[in-house]
Parts: structure tokens; sequence; C-alpha cells
């Protein structure tokens, strides 16, 4: 990158915006920006390289905007002494003030791959990573219906809830995601809601799924309804409640593996698994009647009477 001579203001009309396409709005810190530059002015550059008297735009399109809302008609730029490919390169590797989301490093792996052919590999090496993550990112954009990434590129959906939950939904059912998507603009989710009903989605039947597409909002709100309801009760109920839950799982467990046994405890049951039968049984029993005197000696320190006393026989 050149040095600090080649800071210089020009006019929006200069820019060539053909990147804006790879970059998401946020609303946010475009709120966030503009006040900024309200109160102390455009601090940081933006980055560019000159191309037959146009500005290229490499980085800085949330500042452009910012600028616009604020009615300024300059922006700051910083030449880089570098070509088209290579400034995208830069861009990528850099730690600049927002950390690129990953639809957006994508967006300009796309632009390598496409535009300036090139290859996973060469991709690779310049970023320092792998050719199987430059892979996953092209597929990430490439997965995403234009219906799904124009919101996500607009702010409308989060990058994580695009690449974490809306790109498997698209690959197993197209239809199912653009519901969805369209739902969850009107009505947002939060992230722990989104995966919550994602959770739910993947463990239902067709009926179950087609409810919960139809109504998302709905549905992750009765959920919470029976969340809270459970915890009311086990509030409610207290230790003794959930005591009382889990010794009947214990016994209808113990029920199951009494009826699984006359399968598993045949004659000719080696003496491996025999031994093993018998560590486990042996603990089961062990516990149980820790448990129990442990009851019996609750009951003596209440009654200062033994359990075993005439006294306590009906």
């Amino acid at each position: 990158m050149k040095t600090k001579d080649q800071i210089k203001e020009v006019d929006f009309h200069l820019l060539d915006l053909r990147y804006s396409h790879t970059r998401i709005k946020i609303p946010k810190t475009l709120v966030a920006l503009q006040s900024s530059i309200l109160a102390y002015g455009q601090i940081v550059p933006a980055l560019a390289i000159a191309e037959k008297g146009t500005y290229i735009l490499i980085d800085g399109y949330m500042r452009l905007a910012a600028l616009k809302g604020c009615g300024h008609d300059c922006i700051k730029i910083q030449l880089m002494d570098a070509g088209e490919s290579d400034a995208l390169f830069t861009l990528l590797v850099k730690n600049n003030d927002r950390k690129l989301e990953i639809i957006e490093q994508a967006a300009l792996i796309q632009e390598l791959y496409n535009r300036f052919s090139y290859s996973f590999p060469e991709i690779a090496n310049h970023l320092g990573r792998d050719k199987s993550w430059v892979k996953r990112r092209l597929d990430l954009i490439d997965s995403l219906p234009e219906e799904i990434l124009q919101p996500v590129m607009d702010g409308k959906l989060s990058s994580w809830a695009a690449s974490r939950i809306l790109v498997p939904l698209a690959r197993a059912n197209e239809q199912d995601c653009l519901n969805l998507t369209k739902k969850i603009i009107e009505d947002p989710l939060s992230t722990r809601e989104l995966v919550c009903l994602y959770d739910h989605y993947k463990n239902s039947n067709r009926t179950l799924r087609d409810r919960i597409i139809a109504e998302p909002s709905l549905f992750v709100k009765t959920l919470k309804k029976q969340e809270d309801k459970k915890i009311g009760n086990q509030i409610h109920e207290g230790p003794e409640g959930k005591w009382f839950k889990d010794i009947s799982i214990v016994c209808h467990i113990l029920k199951r593996l009494k009826k699984t046994s006359e399968l598993l405890l045949y004659p000719t049951l080696d003496n491996h698994h025999r031994c093993r039968c018998r560590v486990w049984l042996t603990s089961a029993e062990k516990t149980l009647i820790e448990i129990k005197k442990q009851l019996e000696r609750k009951e003596h320190d209440n009654t200062g009477i033994p359990t075993d006393h005439p006294g306590n026989e009906k």
C-alpha cells in the first residue's frame, strides 16, 4: 500500500461500486457510523484503487452509506498500490474495523474465482487457508437461492442464520427454506429460537414440519409456554418431585431390563459378557440398598424409634 500522502478526498460520482453486492448492510452499524461522522467527521479512510480516472471502492461501503446519510458528497480514500485481485486478497486477510461476515468472504472469493479465474489452491495460498476452507465458502454462497441471499446482503437476515440454518435447510428442502425465510423476515426470531425451531423441524414428521414452517413464531411461543410450565411445575414440586420422577424412571428402566434379560442372559453367554452383567447388577443393587438405608436412617432420626421396632408394626 502506498504512503500516507496517497490519502485523498474524492467525489462520490468518481467511485466504481462494483463490489457493493459483496457487503452486508447492517442498520445498527450504519446508525453508529452516522453518529460518529456527525460528531467527528470521517476518521478512517476507505480503501480504493485507481482505474482510468475512477476509483474502485474495495473497502468502506458502510462508511460511504453513512456519509451519504449525513449529507456529504465526498469520501476520504486511501489508494492501494495493488492490482484489483491483489486488493481483494488484502481485504480478505487484513484485520479491519469490522470483520467480514462469512457470506461477505464467500462473495469476495466468488469474485476471485469467477472473474479473475483463480483456482482453489491459488486462493487458498493467498489467504493462508486450505482448499477445503475456500470450497466451503463457495459452496455456502452457491447453496443459497437469490431469495435468501439478497435479504442477507440487505441486512434483513443474519449471516449466522443463513449459514447455520438456512443453507442446510435449503439443501434438504428448498421450498421450506424459502417459506421460512419469508416468515422470519416478517417476524424475526432470536438465534436461540431459530436453533430450537430447526432442531424440532429435523426431528418432526411432515405434518408437524408444515405447521412449523407455516407459523414459526407461534410454534416458538408454544414451546416457550410449555417450557415455562415445566419449569413452574419443577419449582412447585421442588427436589421431592424431581426425586420421585427419577426413581419412577429407574423403575421403568429396570422393568425394561427384566424383559430383555431373557434375550441377553442365554445359557451359552460368554464369560466376558456374563461378568459385565454381574458387575452392573451388583452396582445397581448396592446403590438401591444404600438409598434404602439412607431412608431408614432418616426415619429413625425423625422418630427416635428403629424402623424394625415392634411398635412400628400395624
